[in-house]
């Protein structure tokens, strides 16, 4: 006989007609960190192939460039300013064999044409090339011309690599005198619109756009004779209107907003404004102009030159390399060669940078 307390039977009555409560499970939500807008944008740089091989091609430029010095002497052998007449004009030294056979199939192409050329002739050059290179890879350092010898003896690949140094350094100031310029005026221009400061801006913009630049930048060159110094700071202070003119197209729909009007109620200056709120809105446009620039003013610098009226000899830049070919093309191709590459591929890295960089700070392009 079992002895059961009342208690319990009205506990356990009570716990069966209490209705049954289900537990929920506890939901936890990890916070993702957002990203910045910078951080947006290197993501869509990275994910461009085409402008991290443009970067890269570009990194490899620029360093052969700083270490032209070393790669000349311990690399190479040579010094770019030494002459040796004796070896003037000189084809690649992997090439002295191929390049009279070469010289003869161009030869009886311009007899008779594409049908008289001897095609055969192919088969030595591409053996004697290629026991060329081998030799090359094999010689000792100071004895292999790459890209053959200047009209002066001196070797091509060396002084195409001092070249670089001359011919970027202006490609960067040329940009950073022309970006400053054209920034802090077309800032000026177009938050002043319509008054008597905008006038005068576009008034030096349209006498200095109605002069033909490059025979200004000619004669003013041949007056001054500047070194790479001074031809930045002519072709800068001549390439800055085109980038007033963008800016100040931009700021007409920014320095109407909510946070310009504050900041002129509370008594911000004039420089605050344009520096601190408007010129924030307009850096992507100022970033992908900077770089292009870069590149325009290379090839700038290389035009000047070539004519005769840029960076002159003895120091070395791709445009005077490229002047020095002048009456030898047909007889020595490789003086232009080598400057030629050297301007193409920095240029076109340049520019596909600033493509990719277009692309990735446009917030409407996924």
């Amino acid at each position: 006989m079992s002895c059961e307390h009342p208690g319990d039977r009205s506990q356990e009555k009570s716990s069966q007609d209490a209705p049954m409560v289900m537990s929920t499970p506890t939901l936890r939500f990890r916070r993702t960190k957002e990203r910045t807008y910078w951080q947006a944008v290197l993501a869509k740089l990275i994910r461009d192939k085409l402008a991290l091989a443009a970067i890269f091609g570009l990194v490899v430029m620029v360093i052969l460039s700083v270490a032209a010095g070393w790669i000349s002497e311990q690399v190479l052998g040579f010094d770019p300013t030494t002459t040796n007449l004796a070896k003037r004009n000189a084809p690649p030294t992997w090439a002295a064999v191929a390049w009279p056979i070469f010289q003869e199939f161009t030869q009886t192409c311009q007899a008779g044409g594409v049908t008289t050329c001897r095609w055969s002739l192919w088969r030595a050059i591409v053996s004697t090339s290629l026991t060329g290179l081998r030799d090359c890879l094999a010689a000792p350092r100071g004895t292999c011309h790459w890209m053959g010898t200047d009209q002066a003896g001196r070797d091509v690949l060396s002084r195409a690599l001092y070249g670089g140094r001359i011919s970027m350094r202006i490609g960067l100031y040329v940009a950073s005198i022309s970006m400053t310029l054209g920034v802090v005026l077309g800032l000026v221009s177009g938050y002043y619109a319509a008054t008597f400061i905008d006038d005068i801006i576009n008034a030096i913009i349209q006498t200095l756009g109605s002069i033909p630049l490059l025979f200004l930048l000619i004669i003013l060159s041949r007056i001054f004779q500047p070194g790479p110094e001074g031809l930045s700071f002519l072709i800068g202070i001549f390439g800055w209107m085109g980038v007033s003119r963008l800016i100040r197209g931009q700021i007409f729909s920014i320095r109407e907003r909510e946070y310009i009007l504050a900041s002129r109620a509370i008594g911000a200056s004039i420089w605050r404004i344009l520096f601190r709120h408007i010129l924030p809105n307009v850096s992507s446009i100022v970033i992908v102009v900077g770089v292009f620039n870069v590149a325009g003013a290379i090839i700038a610098e290389a035009g000047l030159s070539y004519l005769g009226v840029g960076i002159g000899p003895p120091l070395p830049s791709w445009g005077n390399m490229m002047q020095g070919s002048l009456g030898n093309f047909t007889d020595a191709p490789w003086l232009v060669l080598a400057p030629g590459l050297f301007i193409f591929l920095t240029t076109l890295s340049i520019y596909l940078i600033g493509d990719g960089l277009r692309d990735a700070l446009d917030p409407w392009v996924r």
